[in-house]
């Protein structure tokens, strides 16, 4: 993703270990994992409210993927399928 290979992973973790001791390393992975954990709950949340709106027909949503859409679209910009006649008639 950044292009960070194993040997610049270990020049980054060396200093990490400088810059921060021993000690407090274990507590900042731990801070980094529950951070990573509440942004991925809460995406998994957004999505989930998202379907719900879906299936309510709350607004142009995707019946496949759950993700809203402009009330012209044919198909979803996000998945590809087709949204079909129904959908449309109903936002005009």
């Amino acid at each position: 993703m950044f292009g960070l290979g194993m040997p610049e992973l270990l020049v980054v973790l060396v200093i990490a270990l400088v810059v921060f001791g021993a000690a407090k390393l274990p507590e900042i992975g731990s801070s980094l994992g529950k951070a990573i954990r509440g942004f991925k709950g809460a995406v998994e949340a957004k999505d989930e409210i998202a379907r719900g709106e879906a299936a309510k027909g709350e607004g142009p949503f995707c019946p496949d993927c759950g993700k809203s859409h402009a009330a012209e679209a044919v198909f979803c910009p996000h998945c590809g399928k087709g949204l079909g006649s129904s959908e449309k008639g109903a936002g005009a």
